[in-house]
């Protein structure tokens, strides 16, 4: 079976290594891990991988605006979208014990999500932020002392050797990540397909409006838009769209045709790909 290569941001046993597992089942996939986002997306530029798997959303946390950015800067195209649920563990060394944890490390999200089991916790815990899971195990290991500990995946305990002392510690466990998959060249993913989209419109009463009429008149389902500032242009704004339909659908091809024709100054159409939410 051919391998492929498949970027993430992270470390491995972190919750993007599910997000891999669920967007390449069966497949022979090589993980290749890097500090950024933005190396990963460039790995897959240079060739140098062939996918790209990256979070762009949390359920409890809203949009990750710096992912948008590097999307509508990277030429990549959008291939796959897949849902994980999340759910965070406190790990520790293997002889630590819950009650004598007095240092909590953790990612602000997944602080966020879990501050009110760290704040329950008997020694009531100072808490320690850090970038990701890889500088909090990096952490861990450094600081080898039985009283530190950390919140992550499950998976990521496993991987490192390391002692699960809770699991399910977020406060609402309807948390749940999705990731969109990037490759260099689009794919054509038939009928039940969605379409991403990044556009600006002209400075004019009705501008925006207008652009969204497109898709009304033809009962195109607009499932997500989302304004975010142009770089460099104080108060100027690009919106991004999540529409139903492939760009192959003819209805949908012409919406976006149009909308590129009279509305939208620049757009660039981010991929069309199916969505696996189960």
């Amino acid at each position: 079976m051919e391998k492929i290569r498949v970027a993430l941001q992270g470390v491995q046993g972190a919750h993007t290594t599910i997000a891999v597992d669920k967007a390449f089942p069966g497949k022979n996939v090589e993980l290749v891990v890097f500090p950024t986002y933005e190396l990963a997306f460039e790995a897959v530029e240079n060739k140098d991988c062939d996918y790209a798997v990256i979070p762009m959303e949390n359920s409890m946390q809203g949009s990750i605006h710096s992912n948008y950015y590097l999307l509508a800067r990277k030429f990549l195209y959008i291939v796959n979208e897949v849902y994980v649920p999340i759910h965070y563990s406190l790990i520790g060394l293997p002889d630590a014990k819950i009650e004598d944890i007095s240092l909590v490390i953790a990612h602000p999200g997944a602080l966020e999500v879990c501050r009110g089991y760290i704040e329950s916790m008997p020694r009531k815990p100072n808490i320690e932020t850090v970038y990701d899971s890889a500088a909090s195990v990096e952490m861990l290991l450094n600081f080898a002392d039985p009283e530190t500990a950390m919140v992550g995946s499950k998976s990521l305990a496993d991987f490192h050797q390391l002692a699960i002392l809770d699991e399910d510690i977020e406060d609402d466990l309807n948390n749940v990540t999705r990731y969109n998959v990037f490759a260099r060249e689009p794919v054509n993913p038939g009928p039940g397909g969605k379409t991403t989209l990044v556009f600006t419109t002209r400075h004019q009463p009705g501008a925006l409006l207008n652009a969204l009429r497109v898709f009304a008149e033809r009962k195109i389902d607009l499932t997500k838009i989302e304004s975010r500032p142009l770089p460099d242009q104080p108060y100027e704004y690009m919106f991004y769209a999540d529409i139903s339909g492939s760009i192959s659908d003819p209805n949908v091809k012409e919406a976006i045709d149009e909308l590129e024709q009279y509305h939208a100054p620049w757009i660039r159409v981010l991929g069309s790909y199916m969505s696996i939410k189960d």
